[in-house]
């Protein structure tokens, strides 16, 4: 759904000698989840149980992540699909385990480069966006990463004051 996907790209910086420092980022406005977004997120977590990966098993998921990503990877590069619908399914189970562990809630985050779903804690100032964490790895085509990247997530939120 695109309604989590932030842009992927930059904004182009203007390099004539008349440009002007850039303006400071404003933190990003946060919103709890409609009642369609959370059900969007348990269907899509849910959807994976049919894919055989055990619901609340991290390491199941990363498995599951890497398999989906070596058969993606085996494909000849123009006729891969798109991944962002794998990305962001793992990237929903993998920020739902996250959410479970180290007491996280589910917000829409929008700033000036769009709108995203993430995980967050006002307490440590805590703002994960894990549908992003996992589409970045699957990009740098990243294995065995998904359940350390967990534990470690949550080992360092749990640190915070």
């Amino acid at each position: 759904m695109p309604w989590f996907k932030k842009s992927s790209g930059e904004e182009p910086q203007d390099e004539s000698p008349t440009a002007q420092a850039p303006v400071a980022q404003a933190d990003p406005v946060l919103e709890p989840l409609t009642s369609a977004e959370v059900d969007w997120v348990r269907s899509s977590i849910a959807e994976l149980g049919e894919q055989d990966v055990l619901f609340g098993d991290i390491d199941d998921l990363g498995r599951h992540y890497d398999e989906m990503l070596n058969a993606w990877l085996r494909l000849d590069e123009a006729h891969r699909p798109d991944p962002n619908p794998i990305t962001n399914q793992i990237g929903l189970a993998f920020g739902q385990y996250v959410a479970d562990q180290a007491r996280l809630d589910w917000m829409v985050a929008t700033d000036t480069h769009g709108t995203e779903i993430a995980l967050h804690r006002a307490r440590g100032n805590v703002l994960i966006y894990p549908t992003d964490l996992v589409a970045k790895r699957w990009a740098a085509h990243e294995r065995n990463v998904i359940a350390p990247l967990a534990r470690d997530l949550i080992a360092t939120v749990g640190e915070l004051p």
